[in-house]
């Protein structure tokens, strides 16, 4: 999907967007991991589809937002900004309709292996994916934090993983795929630090492909709660 010289166009891209924004580069993904980390912890507290819509709503905010950072590297990335954009902001929308019409519901997982990969991708989306990019040399601010696409779908496909079988089916296939795609050719084209979003997409089409009958069979029950 990516060369080298696109791959080297992106990092220069996220080199000039954080200088041009300044502190609000940090201060915009801090506030968003505040907000995502609260309404988690609220629908794992108090799981039905009031929680669940307002963690929907409040991550297709976090992609309209990628989308828009994506774009704005169109004078450095060309046509792959804007189809990344579009990409970006099709997830927003399928977010926004999950929370309309609660398509996911969003509790603390009870079988073992959901729960640690649940919360081992979510904590590698937000936590572990700017430490890798810094032990792999790319520092400030030849780096991304959550709200850009790739740490923020590594905390998506987690956060599906756990909601499993009441999940977003269209959406976690299609961002599970494209994590594949996305996170391998960049990985191989001069930012390593992407295998973590490759691994992501990886373990998100090995878990539908498990639990693939109680997903598209059982998923479509009611969530319960208000």
């Amino acid at each position: 999907m990516f060369t080298e010289e696109q791959v080297a166009a992106i990092l220069v891209g996220i080199v000039k967007l954080n200088t041009l924004m300044g502190p609000l580069a940090v201060i915009i993904p801090v506030a968003f991991v505040i907000v995502v980390i609260g309404l988690l912890i609220y629908c794992y507290k108090v799981p039905g589809r009031k929680s669940s819509s307002a963690l929907m709503a409040s991550l297709a905010v976090v992609y309209v937002y990628s989308g828009g950072t994506i774009y704005s590297g169109s004078a450095d990335m060309g046509a792959t900004a804007l189809s990344g954009a579009v990409a970006l902001w099709i997830v927003a929308l399928l977010l926004a309709l999950d929370a309309i019409f609660h398509w996911t519901e969003v509790r603390w997982p009870e079988q073992l292996d959901l729960k640690v990969l649940s919360i081992s991708f979510m904590v590698a989306g937000i936590f572990l994916y700017p430490l890798l990019e810094m032990a792999l040399g790319f520092t400030w601010p030849r780096m991304v934090l959550f709200g850009a696409e790739c740490p923020t779908t590594i905390f998506l496909i987690g956060l599906f993983i756990g909601s499993i079988p009441r999940v977003n089916k269209l959406l976690f296939v299609f961002v599970s795929l494209n994590a594949i795609a996305t996170g391998l050719s960049v990985a191989l084209n001069g930012a390593p630090f992407d295998f973590l979003y490759a691994a992501a997409g990886i373990t998100g089409i090995i878990m539908i492909t498990r639990y693939f009958k109680d997903i598209f069979k059982k998923g479509d029950v009611q969530v319960q709660g208000a």
